[in-house]
């Protein structure tokens, strides 16, 4: 029994043993309506009935909610993370500051890895531009954590330089017969630029967010 049940079974147990001497010292003074000594026995066994049951069913159902916990752990600690990666371009902008290049601040392709514990299943790759609009996929039935990486070249941007892009990783994974499906994507943010060095499209990176969902959405 935990420290907070004790206290609470505690007090009510006070609560009725004055609420029964109170009782018992009011029948002293009206006769009529004496409680002998076995109804208030059958009074105090009935309650400690109720308080037992009471706490059986608040125990349980926070056994419940343990069990429930666990298994949601268990269950993301074996699911696949999608992750996009974008890696360096070869014609960086002559504004570019050392700092910048070594950082591979700037770059022109992706690379896809999965770097959770199972396989992503139905894996789509989506370009997307500012407005959500599709732009370009790439489409994998099963990637697993140890498949090569897949490169994702992006095409089409030249009518969205200077303004955000998005690379959206979605997919799902393994799950038990009986267990709800959830979607998963990796949303990687990027603004696509020209490179002063020749025609190259080059693209910043941005945010890596991750976002579940019960439903697969539509873009």
């Amino acid at each position: 029994m935990r420290k907070n049940e004790i206290i609470g079974f505690s007090v009510a147990v006070i609560l009725l043993v004055a609420g029964l001497i109170s009782l018992r010292v009011y029948n002293v003074l009206d006769v009529s309506t004496k409680i002998n000594t076995a109804q208030m026995i059958e009074i105090i066994i009935l309650f400690a009935l109720v308080l037992v049951t009471a706490i059986y069913v608040k125990r349980t159902s926070d056994i419940a909610d343990a069990t429930k916990q666990q298994a949601e752990e268990m269950r993301e600690q074996r699911r696949p993370i999608v992750v996009p990666k974008a890696f360096p371009a070869t014609g960086v902008p002559l504004q570019a500051s050392v700092e910048e290049i070594e950082k591979h601040v700037y770059s022109d392709y992706f690379e896809i890895y999965n770097k959770g514990n199972s396989p992503a299943i139905n894996l789509e790759v989506l370009l997307l531009n500012q407005e959500k609009s599709h732009l370009g996929n790439l489409k994998e039935t099963v990637f697993s954590q140890d498949d090569n990486p897949l490169i994702f070249h992006p095409s089409g941007l030249e009518n969205h330089l200077n303004s955000t892009c998005y690379l959206v990783c979605r997919y799902c994974s393994v799950l038990p017969a009986n267990a709800d499906k959830k979607w998963y994507e990796s949303w990687l943010s990027f603004i696509p630029k020209k490179s002063q060095r020749g025609d190259q499209i080059i693209i910043v990176p941005g945010e890596l967010e991750f976002i579940e969902s019960s439903e697969k959405k539509s873009y």
